[in-house]
């Protein structure tokens, strides 16, 4: 027998008539699964950690556990409410150690669970007296926890993830509870209902009232904690501020020094050893005392970057010019100081203020460099370690999230608060901005705290966070605030253990009163809720069996005052729900019904939808055209199970619809015969084509639009949609089921969305096709007029291959067959081939063609035969394809500019002649010139012109240069024929 055959606790059965309501028994199982819940927590916590605390609490639990097994049962042979009490009993103590060990929010949060199971199982359970006891062990549940959570005589564990699984736990349980009573999902009595309210009118505001004050107190202890950080930080970034503010107007005033500007005005070459030379060392190693710790180093550097002087001889001679200081300096001609820069695989990193040296014209003779080692910033902190406690400190921290100083943990310095990205780390080791002596996997040592105060991930300036000393974790405050001269900034930090205590006494104080006087309300309230309610018990009875189903009754009215009223309008109320239920039934199964169906129907919509949206997914993937079309007729009729689809696209005549695509068998013997209908004129595809409207045929047999194609025979509703781009219509969609009625007008509107996007995707791919085949032609023609004109470019040139030998550059005159292997392919040839003769030497060969807008101009042939295993690595591969391609331009450019010059030259030749045509009148002198020129300057050893005259003998004139025989006479004189 099942525990739920078992149970025979009585509970109450439904006196609501609300259909859903809620099962009586779900209360105490559900009471049961949170002890179970807790039990299997604690226990697998105790085992993995080991503590007491834990296996109390699992202990605790196990046994209320155990009790509310025998609860529900009939192993334990006692009364049935006496169980119950014990395992409420054993529960709310679990609950009140639950709230000692791990507490949170003074033991609040606990106290509404204990009370909340408690009134969910008083609002189900019939004995008025045993929910009265149950009451009662709820409030001293809560009671305890609020105690137990403020006194702490356990080892109190602080965890937020419990913390935040009990504070959720206790919202829902006190929603539901009030859902459930509002929506008469529980069956509250009347006494539930006014200890309830009651205690919820009392309570809430005492609650309210001990929040606020322990609020104002928090907030007043915390401005003052804030006041204190703000003068703290304030005066850490002064020190900061004025360090920098000092350099930078120091090493402003030291740049315009006398004898700096002495020794730039000598000649390069009488500087080494001048009195100048002297002067400036000894006033630049007295300008570094003013730094008592960490000395700086001064250093000259001429407009070139070189660093001429300086107080660290070892960088003398060496040059600046590619650092980002001096770089920023010679561009802005003002000074500069620099973030902290790191020395490669080093611990040493610098700070750099530099300040451009101006001579009496104001021109830029030089740079100032000053460099300070990073480690003064820690210096600078450390005056304000301890300023407003024993655990206070400021830390400085760059804009990537780097230490900078700390005043805390100083084996800290130049590690990360954040991880950095691999990418980003690179970038930072490029620019010497993160140490590199350290790698990437430890120079992070992670406080998301402190990254998201230093990057500018906070609202305010103030917040809170958590340090691990000495394996314990401190609370501490901190306030973040920028600096002037870096884009850094300063975190102070302060410990709030002292605010902490403070507020931890106040709110035990307002607590244990709060929940003493708590206490002894709710008391007082129960006791007078029972005694008010006590007339009501037997109506409630009377109530309970009627809405049990026994409509028979009538409760006994003994009073005329409310209750005996109550009573009347009861009885009234019973006889017409009794006539009433009779119709109930059969109206709430026509309704269900109603609404099981238009939920098939919205639901079936909904598919189609999707569908629609699935199938346009897959049409405007395909490029192939014909291959568009078979798609979208196998997608249709696959995801709509229909009997027949095809495309139809309207001819260039505009006069038919060919079926150009189908996924049925009778569709391909249609294909296959290029089945075609008249636009217009037959079956409702011509009618869609014709008209620009869809067509339904709902029952073909009765249809006179429809067509009766043989190879269709089973189809018995057809649907065509047009295919329109920008109202043009360019074919159809035609749709064929086996069922009648298949379509309706919904299913138009549905499937016009999808006819659009296959218009749009065959129109975009007819002109994507156009749009190819027009590029591949153009392509093509390019390349056979790049052909013809470096053809005709090389005909006239002897040598057409030059080979560079040690001696220079000479003709190729050898055929080799990897040049006709990388013309015909267009890809270049790496390749190693052995001698022919006894030397037996091998060569290793590359071969790089010449590409001209892809086509091959000409090659690139490299060999090496002094390294008898060389290999050409893809790094010379590039290179020499790189080469190949300037090659091609500059060779294209040489060609076009040469025809440019013959061009220019032939019209230039053809003004010289026109010119002197026109210097004479005589149309005899006029030819003889023209005769003369062309002879000249084409090179020809004879001219002649033929004038053809309307109804006359064509008229010959001819210029022969004179005969050595003949000397200077000439012989031009033309013969006329007529």
């Amino acid at each position: 027998m099942s525990l739920r055959n078992k149970f025979s606790l009585k509970f109450k059965s439904g006196t609501s008539l609300l259909r859903g309501q809620l099962n009586p028994r779900s209360s105490l199982y559900g009471s049961i699964g949170f002890a179970g819940l807790f039990t299997i927590i604690f226990l697998a916590t105790a085992l993995f950690r080991g503590e007491y605390q834990f296996f109390l609490l699992a202990g605790s639990f196990m046994l209320a556990f155990l009790l509310g097994i025998f609860t529900v049962s009939k192993i334990w042979e006692t009364s049935e409410s006496l169980k119950l009490l014990i395992f409420i009993v054993a529960l709310e103590i679990s609950i009140a150690l639950f709230s000692g060990i791990f507490p949170s929010v003074s033991g609040l949060p606990y106290s509404v669970i204990a009370i909340s199971i408690a009134f969910l199982l008083a609002a189900v359970v019939v004995k008025s007296a045993i929910s009265d006891w149950i009451i009662f062990l709820g409030l001293f549940g809560a009671i305890g926890s609020v105690l137990l959570s403020v006194l702490a005589p356990f080892i109190q564990t602080q965890s937020p993830q419990i913390s935040i699984l009990v504070i959720a736990l206790a919202i829902i349980l006190a929603f539901s509870l009030l859902f459930l009573m509002i929506w008469g999902r529980i069956v509250a009595t009347l006494q539930v209902k006014l200890i309830f309210g009651s205690l919820a009118l009392t309570l809430i505001p005492l609650i309210a009232l001990s929040i606020i004050n322990n609020q104002f107190l928090r907030t007043s202890i915390q401005e003052q904690s804030n006041q204190s950080l703000k003068v703290a930080v304030d005066q850490t970034v002064a020190h900061v501020d004025g360090f920098f503010n000092t350099n930078l107007e120091s090493i402003s005033d030291e740049a315009s020094l006398p004898v700096i500007l002495d020794y730039l005005s000598l000649d390069p070459n009488l500087r080494s050893g001048s009195p100048e030379e002297a002067e400036l060392k000894a006033t630049f190693l007295s300008l570094q005392t003013k730094e008592k710790v960490y000395l700086p180093s001064y250093a000259l550097l001429n407009l070139l970057g070189a660093n001429v002087i300086d107080t660290d001889t070892s960088n003398i001679g060496k040059s600046e010019r590619f650092t980002s200081y001096f770089r920023t300096a010679a561009t802005t001609k003002a000074k500069f100081v620099s973030p902290v820069e790191f020395v490669p695989d080093s611990r040493e990193a610098y700070i750099y203020f530099i300040n451009p040296i101006f001579d009496v014209n104001k021109q830029t003779i030089g740079f100032l460099r000053v460099r300070y080692d990073a480690r003064v910033l820690q210096s600078l902190i450390q005056l304000t370690v301890g300023l407003i406690g024993t655990r206070s400190y400021p830390l400085i921290i760059d804009d990537n999230g780097l230490r900078l100083a700390d005043g805390l943990s100083p084996n800290h310095v130049f590690r990360s608060v954040t991880p950095f990205s691999t990418e980003k780390y690179k970038l930072l080791v490029e620019n010497r901005r993160v140490a590199t002596y350290l790698p990437q996997s430890m120079i992070t040592i992670e406080q998301i705290d402190f990254a998201n105060a230093a990057l500018n991930k906070y609202v305010s300036d103030y917040f809170t966070t958590t340090t691990t000393l000495n394996q314990s974790e401190i609370q501490q405050s901190g306030i973040i605030a920028p600096l002037k001269y870096q884009p850094w900034r300063v975190i102070f930090i302060q410990e709030q253990t002292a605010l902490l205590i403070a507020l931890q006494n106040q709110n035990r104080l307002s607590t244990i009163i709060s929940t003493i006087i708590a206490g002894i309300v709710s008391i007082f309230i129960t006791l007078v809720a029972n005694l008010f309610t006590r007339p009501i018990l037997q109506l409630t009875e009377t109530a309970e069996k009627i809405s049990a189903g026994d409509f028979s009754l009538q409760a006994k009215v003994t009073s005329t005052d409310e209750i005996g009223i109550l009573g009347n309008a009861f009885n009234s109320m019973t006889r017409q729900l009794k006539e009433f239920i009779d119709s109930l039934e059969n109206r709430v199964q026509e309704r269900t019904q109603q609404l099981a169906q238009q939920n098939e129907a919205l639901l079936f919509r909904s598919r189609q939808l999707q569908t629609v949206s699935d199938v346009a997914r897959g049409i405007v993937s395909t490029r192939d055209f014909e291959s568009l079309l078979t798609t979208v007729t196998t997608l249709i009729s696959e995801r709509f199970d229909f009997y027949h689809v095809g495309i139809f696209l309207i001819d260039d005549t505009g006069e038919y619809a060919v079926l150009r695509a189908a996924n049925s068998a009778g569709g391909r013997k249609m294909l296959a015969r290029q089945h075609k209908l008249q636009v217009g004129q037959v079956g409702i595809v011509g009618y869609a084509t014709g008209t620009g409207d869809p067509r339904i045929s709902t029952d073909v047999g009765q249809d006179a639009v429809f067509f009766n194609n043989p190879d269709l025979p089973e189809t018995k509703s057809e649907m065509a949609l047009p295919l329109k781009v920008e109202n043009r219509i360019i074919g159809a969609l035609d749709v064929q089921s086996t069922q009648s009625n298949a379509f309706s007008q919904e299913d138009i509107e549905l499937f016009t969305t999808l006819s659009d996007q296959i218009a749009i995707a065959i129109n975009n791919n007819q002109l994507y096709a156009e749009t190819s085949r027009a590029l591949e032609e153009s392509e093509k023609v390019h390349r056979q007029y790049l052909n013809q004109e470096w053809t005709k470019q090389t005909v006239d040139i002897s040598n057409k291959s030059y080979k560079f030998t040690p001696d220079g550059l000479i003709p190729l005159t050898e055929d080799l067959p990897e040049i006709h292997m990388v013309l015909d392919s267009a890809r270049p040839i790496v390749r190693t081939q052995k001698s022919d003769d006894k030397s037996a030497t091998t060569t290793s060969i590359l071969a790089v063609p010449i590409l001209l807008r892809g086509e091959s101009i000409g090659v690139i042939h490299l060999q090496e035969t002094e390294k008898s295993d060389y290999v050409w690595s893809q790094n010379e591969l590039t290179t020499v394809q790189a080469v190949a391609d300037q090659v091609a331009l500059t060779l294209e450019n040489a060609r076009l500019f040469e025809q440019t010059i013959r061009r220019a030259d032939r019209e230039r030749k053809v003004l010289e002649i026109t010119s002197k045509i026109r210097s004479t009148n005589d149309p005899q002198q006029m030819l003889q010139i023209t005769l003369e020129e062309l002879r000249r300057n084409l090179g020809a050893t004879k001219a002649q012109i033929v004038l053809n005259v309307a109804e006359q003998t064509p008229s010959s004139y001819e210029f022969s240069p004179p005969s050595e025989s003949s000397g200077n006479e000439k012989s031009a004189d033309p013969s006329i024929d007529s």
